[in-house]
């Protein structure tokens, strides 16, 4: 993809961010049709967006200005960060005077995600990535990881189906599970086969794997986020996915900080 169409997208991605972020933790009457609990998630997400994700996108385009091939791929993370974030927002969150934005998040993200992914050059992405054990070590850590966030949300349906009771989150989320639909739909099928190429040694096992390691590290830094922001008021989590997410997102961020480090070299546009 185009420098120029790079640069553009994402500073309108990050301006209606900013937005987005200050509103949600700012205006109080935003979320006023939300659960205690969605409402408390949604600030915590955006924290962790406003401080975190927006810096970390405006970095990217400054290192993708120096033909920094680690550059552009964690700017991919980070717009596969927002495609996930505002899928959910425009999907989940009750109707308020941001959907627009949301919406425009959620387009514009999955468009230049999905532009930059026919137009990398995965082959040149594995020639700049020293050989060791971290493509084996990511490998596993994305299929356990899948494995058990799937066990983990099947076991929420599957009690439904056999007790009848309609799962705890289902109270939080309204109608449906938004959250456990995406993430069983795409996030678990992605990861398993992102690690199962990178078994392989395949030239995509190495692009999506660096892709999938920065969304993994930053949602779950949000995810820790919401159960903070819950917790101050005074909602009830499961320590089990507590757990889970701690574990995840602690591995995940330290796993990408070797993954990254194998990465050398420039990627043209």
């Amino acid at each position: 993809m185009e420098k120029k169409i790079i640069y553009f997208n994402s500073i309108i991605m990050a301006v209606l961010a900013v937005i987005a972020n200050l509103s949600g933790l700012l205006w109080k009457e935003l979320y006023q049709k939300d659960t205690v609990s969605i409402t408390a998630q949604m600030m915590g997400q955006d924290m962790v967006t406003l401080l975190i994700v927006v810096p970390l996108l405006l970095l990217s385009l400054y290192l993708i200005y120096r033909d920094s091939l680690k550059g552009r791929l964690i700017w991919m993370g980070t717009i596969f960060y927002f495609l996930y974030t505002y899928a959910s927002m425009s999907f989940a969150a009750s109707f308020n005077q941001l959907f627009l934005v949301y919406v425009a998040i959620f387009s514009l993200s999955l468009y230049t995600f999905l532009g930059e992914l026919i137009s990398l050059d995965v082959q040149q992405v594995k020639e700049n990535f020293a050989p060791g054990k971290i493509s084996k070590i990511t490998a596993s850590f994305l299929i356990i990881m899948a494995l058990l966030l799937a066990a983990m949300w099947l076991s929420m349906i599957v009690d439904y189906l056999v007790t009848g009771v309609y799962p705890a989150a289902l109270e939080n989320m309204y109608t449906t599970l938004v959250i456990q639909a995406l993430d069983l739909a795409i996030v678990v099928p992605a990861a398993l086969l992102t690690g199962y190429l990178l078994l392989k040694d395949h030239e995509w096992g190495y692009a999506l794997a660096s892709i999938f390691l920065i969304k993994v590290s930053l949602l779950g830094t949000a995810i820790l986020s919401m159960i903070w922001f819950m917790a101050a008021r005074g909602v009830d989590v499961a320590m089990g996915q507590v757990m889970f997410f701690v574990v995840v997102t602690l591995g995940g961020i330290l796993i990408a900080l070797a993954f990254y480090n194998n990465i050398n070299g420039t990627l043209s546009a």
